[in-house]
C-alpha cells in the first residue's frame, strides 16, 4: 500500500491531506487546516503527527507565471524544448526578467487553429523560491513540487468529450479549462480572498480565528443586498470581492472558444456557504457545483464532505505522488535521486557476480575462461565481416536520415527566423505606439469604480462623501463631511496609507450644523 502526503501551501495557511493507495481503492487517512507564524516548524509538527517522515511528500509551487507558445510538432522533444526557451528568452528580454533566476516547465496541447502546430502551456517560477521549498523539506521524501492549477484536475473524473472548468478560489484565483480531456487554459483573476483573510485577521488578531470566521460565512442570491450583520458580520467584505470574482469568470468562460458545460468550485471559497447557488446566478447555462474527490463515497463517511473539500487542494497535491503526477510538470530534479538509484543497482549486480563467482573452483574458472575466449574468437572471427558490413549499411542510411532531418530542421529555423526579423519592425512600431499611449492616456473606465471599491473598505463610519469628481487626467478631488474632525484626519491618512491617492492634498473648513468639510485632492497611482 503506497501513502503521500499532500501540502497546500498559501500566506499564513497550510493545508495538508495523507492519502493511501491500494490498487485503485484511494483512502484519505488524515487531513486539516494549520495557521502558522514559523513554516519551517509547522511542517516539521504536521509531517511527525501524520507519521510521513518516510513517504513521498508533495508540495506546490507559489507566484507561478503562465505562457502560451506555438511550436512545430515534428520536432523532436529536445528541439521542441530548445525552441520554447528561445520564446521564454525573447518575452524575458521584452518584460525585464531574468532568465537565469527562473525555472520552468511546459505542457503540450493540441492546436485546433493550426494542426501542425502543439500549442504549449508554458508554467514559470523563481528558482529561489523553489530552493527554498526544497530545503525546507530537505530531510524528508520531497517527491514534486507543481502548479496547484494542473493538479487540482487529478480530482475530476472527465469524460473525453467533456469540456469543464475548475475555478480554485484560494488567496488568488486560478481558472483551469479542461477541453477534450486535456488542460488547455490556466487563468488568473485579480480578485481572491486573500486580502479579505488578512482584513479580518487585522481586526480579529488571529489567523486561525480569520479562517474559522470565513468557513461560516453564509452568501445569498446576488440580488440580494441587505442581510442580518450579527449572522454575516464581516459580509461587508466578502460580498464585493465574490462578486467581482463571479463577473470575471462569466466573462473569461464566455470567451472560450470551446463552450463550457461545467464550473467545478475549489479552495478556501468553496466553504462558504451556497457560494455554487451564487455562481450559478450568473453562469445561467453552466452547471456549477463544489469540487467533491472523485473517490470520496458521501454516503459512507464518518465526517461531512465540507471538511475533505476544505482540504482539495492538499489532495490533489498527494494524488500526484500516488501516480497522477505529469512528469512534464514537476519542479524538483530528480538528478541526484537517479544518480543514487544506479549506485544502489550496480553495488547489488557487483554483489551478485561475486557470490556466483565464488561458487567456482580456481580450475574451473581457468578453464570456463578459455572456453569462451575459444568460443568467442571462432563466432568473431565468423560473423565479423557481416556485422561490419550490416553497419556499414546502417550508418549510411542513419546518415541520410540524419541529414534530410536536418535539413528540414535548418529550413524550419530559418523560416522562424525570418518571420522573427519581419516582425521585428512591427514590434518596434508597436511599442512606440504603447509608448504614446502611455504618455497620453486617460483614466481608465474602471478607475473610478476600483476607487469607490477601495474607498468603501476604510472610510470610517461617521465620515460622509459629498463629491468625488475626476478634474483632469488621473486628478481625483473627494469633498468629505463630518462631525468629528478627528475621523476626518483618520480618512485622510487611510487614503495616504493605502496608497489609494498619490500626491495628496487637504483642506478642512468649518461648516454649519456642527459639520467639518475636507477637500482631498490627488492622483491616481
Amino acid at each position: 500500500m503506497a501513502s503521500c502526503l499532500g501540502i497546500y501551501i498559501d500566506k499564513n495557511l497550510i493545508k495538508y491531506a495523507k492519502v493511501n493507495r491500494n490498487k485503485d481503492i484511494l483512502k484519505i487517512e488524515a487531513f486539516n487546516v494549520e495557521t502558522f507564524e514559523d513554516l519551517e516548524e509547522t511542517l516539521s509538527k504536521i509531517i511527525i503527527e501524520t507519521n510521513s517522515s518516510k513517504i513521498p511528500i508533495s508540495i506546490n509551487i507559489s507566484k507561478e507565471m503562465y505562457n502560451y507558445f506555438d511550436v512545430f510538432a515534428i520536432l523532436e522533444k529536445k528541439d521542441i524544448t530548445k525552441s520554447l526557451d528561445i520564446e521564454f528568452e525573447m518575452l524575458c528580454n521584452k518584460k525585464g526578467y531574468h532568465k537565469k533566476r527562473i525555472e520552468s516547465r511546459y505542457l503540450l496541447m493540441d492546436n485546433k487553429e493550426d494542426y501542425e502546430k502543439y500549442k504549449a502551456l508554458y508554467i514559470s517560477a523563481s528558482k529561489k523560491e523553489i530552493e527554498q521549498r526544497i530545503e525546507l523539506l530537505s530531510k524528508y521524501r520531497l517527491s514534486s513540487i507543481t502548479p496547484i492549477s494542473t493538479s487540482i484536475t487529478n480530482l475530476v473524473g472527465v469524460e473525453a468529450n467533456e469540456n469543464v472548468a475548475i475555478i480554485n478560489i484560494e488567496s488568488k484565483t486560478q481558472i483551469t479549462a479542461i477541453v477534450d480531456g486535456q488542460i488547455t487554459r490556466v487563468d488568473t483573476l485579480d480578485a481572491g480572498i486573500g486580502n479579505i483573510l488578512e482584513r479580518i485577521n487585522s481586526l480579529e488578531l488571529s489567523w486561525k480565528k480569520a479562517y474559522d470566521v470565513f468557513k461560516n460565512i453564509i452568501i445569498y442570491n446576488h440580488e440580494v443586498t441587505s442581510l442580518d450583520k450579527n449572522e454575516n458580520e464581516y459580509l461587508d467584505l466578502v460580498m464585493p470581492v465574490i462578486n467581482q470574482i463571479a463577473k470575471e469568470t462569466k466573462i473569461l468562460l464566455n470567451s472560450f472558444q470551446d463552450k463550457i458545460s461545467k464550473l467545478y468550485i475549489t479552495g478556501i471559497g468553496a466553504t462558504i456557504s451556497n457560494i455554487d447557488l451564487y455562481f450559478q446566478d450568473y453562469l445561467k447555462n453552466i452547471k456549477c457545483e463544489i469540487l467533491k474527490p472523485f473517490f470520496i463515497n458521501s454516503n459512507s463517511l464518518k465526517v461531512p464532505t465540507k471538511e475533505y473539500i476544505e482540504v482539495n487542494s492538499a489532495i490533489a497535491l498527494a494524488l500526484d505522488g500516488l501516480g497522477f503526477l505529469n512528469k512534464d510538470l514537476n519542479f524538483v530534479s530528480t538528478t541526484k535521486i537517479e544518480s543514487l538509484e544506479n549506485i544502489i543497482v550496480s553495488r547489488e549486480n557487483f554483489e551478485n557476480d561475486k557470490r556466483e563467482t565464488d561458487e567456482f573452483t580456481i580450475q574451473e574458472k581457468m578453464l570456463f575462461r578459455i572456453i569462451v575466449v575459444f568460443l568467442i574468437t571462432i563466432i568473431g572471427f565468423t560473423s565479423l565481416g557481416g556485422i561490419i558490413a550490416s553497419d556499414n549499411n546502417k550508418r549510411i542510411q542513419a546518415v541520410k536520415e540524419k541529414l534530410t532531418e536536418t535539413t528540414n530542421q535548418i529550413n524550419n529555423i530559418e523560416n522562424q527566423i525570418y518571420q522573427i526579423e519581419s516582425y521585428t519592425n512591427i514590434y518596434a512600431n508597436i511599442i512606440n505606439n504603447n509608448q504614446d499611449l502611455q504618455n497620453n492616456r486617460i483614466i481608465n473606465k474602471d478607475a473610478i469604480p476600483n476607487l469607490l471599491n477601495k474607498i468603501m473598505f476604510i472610510i470610517p463610519q461617521k465620515v460622509q462623501i459629498t463629491s468625488i469628481k475626476n478634474t483632469e487626467k488621473k486628478h481625483i478631488k473627494i469633498e468629505a463631511i463630518s462631525e468629528v474632525s478627528e475621523q476626518l484626519t483618520y480618512f485622510v491618512q487611510a487614503i495616504q496609507n493605502d496608497q489609494i491617492l498619490t500626491n495628496i492634498q487637504s483642506t478642512t473648513n468649518e461648516k454649519n450644523d456642527s459639520l467639518v468639510q475636507i477637500i482631498i485632492e490627488g492622483d491616481l497611482p
